[in-house]
């Protein structure tokens, strides 16, 4: 099972990247995501696949925090650089300015926890 989880991360994360880089034609995946940012959650997938092959290992502390790290960046991107209404949902009773601002504060807790999980890890695994 595990094993096929990993070939799927792969494939769809080699998939990505082939997509952001327009190796692939836009017929096959259409994204509305910058071409940086669909690159990179296609390289975080790769590293998922790494990191359910490298699990039992010594290596796989280190893929983990690469592993945060990256999600820690993309959400960082997404918190700080993402333009104005780019993150729809919600509650409809919250108006729209309060409803950005309170969803890029918790976009930039999970920047701040993602980063202080692969701190942790990096630290136990260092010494």
């Amino acid at each position: 099972m595990g094993k096929g989880i990993a070939f799927l991360s792969f494939a769809f994360g080699v998939a990505m990247c082939a997509a952001a880089l327009g190796v692939l034609s836009a017929d096959y995946l259409v994204f509305e995501a910058p071409r940086g940012v669909v690159g990179s959650a296609g390289g975080v997938l790769i590293v998922v696949g790494l990191t359910v092959l490298a699990r039992d290992h010594r290596g796989s502390d280190v893929i983990a925090a690469i592993l945060l790290l990256a999600f820690s960046g993309i959400t960082g991107w997404l918190t700080f650089y993402g333009p104005e209404g780019v993150i729809e949902g919600g509650l409809s009773f919250i108006p729209s300015s309060v409803r950005d601002a309170l969803s890029r504060l918790m976009f930039g807790l999970g920047v701040v926890a993602c980063g202080g999980m692969a701190y942790l890890g990096l630290r136990r695994l260092l010494g």
